[in-house]
């Protein structure tokens, strides 16, 4: 009995892991309108619409500091004015 309770505990532990790695793959690497446009749908049912902006804001500007937000980089299309 103990050694069903450790597998699946095992078991267990092993499917949390992959979970939050999966969940992380989903938020690596996005732009930051991209981070926006998927928080304010996730948190728009649990913070009032008057401070959703300001909780999104902190979040991207952690997110940025971590580096987990893609950089745009300028494209010159190579028109001079």
């Amino acid at each position: 009995m103990k050694k069903l309770f450790r597998i699946a505990l095992l078991a267990g532990l092993g499917f949390a892991i992959y979970k939050v790695i999966e969940e992380k793959k989903q938020w690596t690497g996005l732009s930051e309108a991209e981070a926006r446009a998927k928080l304010n749908d996730k948190l728009s049912a649990k913070v009032p619409p008057e401070k959703l902006d300001k909780v999104t804001d902190q979040i991207v500007d952690q997110m940025r500091l971590r580096g987990v937000l893609r950089t745009e980089a300028v494209v010159d299309n190579g028109s001079a004015v």
